[in-house]
């Protein structure tokens, strides 16, 4: 009785893990293809200094995956914002002389581009993003 016990054990334990086995390799399959889905079609710096955006208008010629390098030129904090067609992204505070960048995946239509710090927008640290269809 207690063969027959170790046994069925051990074929359920085998089960169990070909069965663990098979999902992550299929998790694994699925992330490669995430990967590949997301690389960027280009990365686009925009330089920030007090108080402007250059190039503060950008036009993109194909919807997609973009990564926008945000260059802090200036002697105090900015950021970059895009914001539009139900997207709203922002970098972290970048310090003077630092960078940091920001992926977004961009589809037909305008966006806006500005530093949402302080009153930096208003000051003029505002452009625009427009994305042709393909």
């Amino acid at each position: 009785m207690g063969l027959r016990f170790g046994a069925l054990g051990c074929a359920c334990l085998l089960f169990f893990g070909f069965l663990l086995l098979g999902c992550g390799a299929a998790e694994e399959v699925e992330s490669e293809v995430q990967e590949v889905a997301e690389d960027p079609i280009d990365t686009i710096e925009v330089n920030e200094t007090e108080f402007s955006l250059d190039p503060a208008d950008i036009t993109l010629e194909q919807p997609g995956t973009y990564v926008f390098k945000a260059v802090n030129g200036g002697n105090v904090v900015h950021s970059l914002e895009i914001e539009g067609q139900g997207i709203e992204e922002e970098t972290p505070n970048i310090q003077p002389r630092e960078n940091s960048e920001l992926k977004v995946n961009l589809d037909p239509g305008t966006y806006k581009l500005y530093c949402p710090v302080g009153n930096h927008e208003e000051r003029g640290m505002v452009g625009t993003v427009t994305v042709r269809a393909s």
